[in-house]
């Protein structure tokens, strides 16, 4: 492990539920892709909650780690990245291809220059707050079509559009963030 990461954050609750969200992934995916819409809305509602729950209890808790920061982006990443693509093969007008290739490309970006940079890096650098908004709109627009909202989908490439701006220029801030890294003797 990194000098930034002790093996025992492992073992910290929000930790512990960012894992659990990791693991529920896969039935997520399966379920929302064979139709088993009660499963889904229940893993669905489980992964939102855990979302939200290891952010709040590692502040409350005072459990805030390094590795925590990272995980829960890479947790959220797959989670976004999963969903599109399973929209974009179940429904091809829901999400368009170039927003798949274009998130696909900027998560493994930041996966490569983090595996990199991390060793560099005193902590971790947390998610930036234009990216926050940028999953926000991702998640309102594939959140539509997840609930199935008819009335709402012609929203969807308007929210995508926002998204993709809001995820491209967080994109630039962490690149920012890579290269001061690369200066630092």
């Amino acid at each position: 492990m990194s000098k930034l990461f002790k093996s025992s954050d492992i073992f910290l609750i929000p930790n512990l539920i960012t894992i659990l969200r990791l693991v529920l992934l896969a039935p997520l995916i399966v379920s929302y892709y064979f139709d088993c819409m009660p499963y889904f809305y229940v893993l669905l509602g489980v992964v939102i909650l855990t979302d939200f729950l290891d952010g709040f209890l590692a502040r409350r808790l005072n459990q805030i780690s390094d590795l925590g920061k990272l995980l829960d982006p890479i947790a959220d990443g797959l989670a976004l990245f999963a969903f599109s693509v399973i929209l974009y093969i179940k429904y091809p007008d829901s999400i368009p291809l170039w927003f798949c290739v274009f998130y696909f490309c900027r998560q493994l970006l930041l996966l490569i220059l983090s595996m990199v940079f991390l060793p560099r890096a005193d902590s971790v650098y947390g998610s930036n707050i234009v990216g926050k908004w940028g999953v926000v709109f991702l998640t309102l627009g594939l959140g539509i079509y997840a609930i199935n909202i008819q009335s709402l989908f012609s929203l969807v490439p308007f929210l995508i559009y926002i998204a993709t701006a809001l995820l491209f220029l967080s994109l630039l801030d962490y690149l920012r963030v890579f290269y001061i890294l690369s200066t630092k003797k």
